[in-house]
């Protein structure tokens, strides 16, 4: 208890039984609770002072994307604070492009306001193991596509893509030059296999693709020319 009083949390939600709700319940916990109604409001506060975890509702008043918009912000102004969206927009669609935009957590309204203290309580923690072990932190409206060369991770949006050494290698050339065609030759030697077919390259793609498929259904980026061999399109 005495240790949530550290932490500040900002809630922006235009409904006021829904607002008085949550922040009866977080103060409940002991967090410093700050609530807004306005994207003006929320933004002006946040270039003040930005909170340890903050709260949006999507559609605010008559913003059918005030949420995103201040995530976007957010993202700018403290890129490794916590959000979280809750929303009556609860589609797969408005999930994976709140996500995209670089909130650490979606929940559909109604929610239990058990499970929202202890989400809160959760992405707080998260978010401190982090200052303790400080990890780069890219916004996800920044950049789709990351490889690490020296640690052979590969990450998009965000989530670690695992893949073969095979697979990590061929991305790799694919993606370092981005519009560039490589042709089946070059992703043939890439391989380091003697005896390399066409067909053995397709079936790499195929799986990369689907890797990346799984975490994004939209994904779209990993290019066939045909008869010439792939490019990646940013």
């Amino acid at each position: 208890q005495e240790k949530s009083m550290s932490y500040h949390v900002a809630v922006v939600e235009d409904d006021p039984d829904t607002l008085e709700n949550y922040v009866d319940a977080l103060t409940h916990y002991g967090y410093r609770v700050s609530p807004y109604t306005t994207t003006e409001a929320a933004l002006e506060a946040f270039n003040q002072e930005s909170p340890d975890l903050t709260i949006l509702d999507i559609h605010l008043n008559d913003q059918p994307n005030g949420g995103f918009h201040i995530n976007k912000q957010i993202n700018k102004i403290s890129p490794e604070k916590p959000t979280l969206f809750i929303s009556g927009k609860n589609s797969e669609i408005d999930k994976i492009m709140g996500l995209q935009m670089g909130a650490w957590d979606f929940i559909g309204k109604p929610v239990e306001i058990s499970y929202l203290t202890e989400r809160v309580r959760s992405l707080i923690q998260i978010s401190e193991r982090r200052k303790e072990r400080p990890v780069e932190v890219i916004p996800y409206s920044q950049v789709g596509l990351r490889i690490d060369e020296s640690r052979l991770t590969i990450h998009w949006y965000g989530n670690r893509v695992e893949m073969t050494m095979t697979e990590f290698s061929i991305l790799n050339l694919i993606a370092s030059k981005p519009g560039r065609v490589r042709s089946y030759d070059e992703l043939k030697a890439i391989t380091k296999q003697r005896y390399v077919e066409t067909n053995t390259i397709n079936g790499h793609i195929r799986r990369i693709r689907n890797k990346l498929k799984r975490i994004d259904p939209q994904f779209k980026s990993l290019k066939n020319v045909h008869g010439m061999g792939y490019r990646w399109l940013e």
